[in-house]
């Protein structure tokens, strides 16, 4: 077994490595904080996650181009449904309104 003296100059050790470690990235990210400061990290994390989504929706409409296309029909008739329905009774109204004038003349 190891002495004690052995054991407290090892965890000593361990504790020196461990505070240059730490030392050197506090180092590293207080320069970083003083270069770009808290705002520029977040816009660069914010870029790069939306980089990322766009990528990744890229590589879905790749995938499945046909599922993308009908989806976005579905929500442009939805965008457009009142637009759309007084069109088509529009449509209707004057289709049923020629059949009369047919009817009566």
């Amino acid at each position: 077994m190891k002495s004690s003296a052995q054991e407290v100059m090892a965890q000593r050790e361990m504790r020196n490595a461990a505070k240059e470690a730490f030392d050197a990235r506090y180092g590293a990210i207080r320069a970083d904080m003083e270069e770009r400061g808290i705002a520029g990290r977040i816009l660069d994390e914010t870029v790069e996650a939306a980089r990322g989504a766009f990528d990744e929706a890229v590589a879905v409409v790749e995938d499945n181009p046909a599922v993308v296309g009908g989806t976005l029909a579905a929500l442009a008739l939805w965008i457009f449904r009142n637009p759309l329905i007084s069109w088509v009774e529009t449509l209707l109204r004057l289709d049923h309104d020629h059949e009369e004038d047919t009817d009566n003349g």
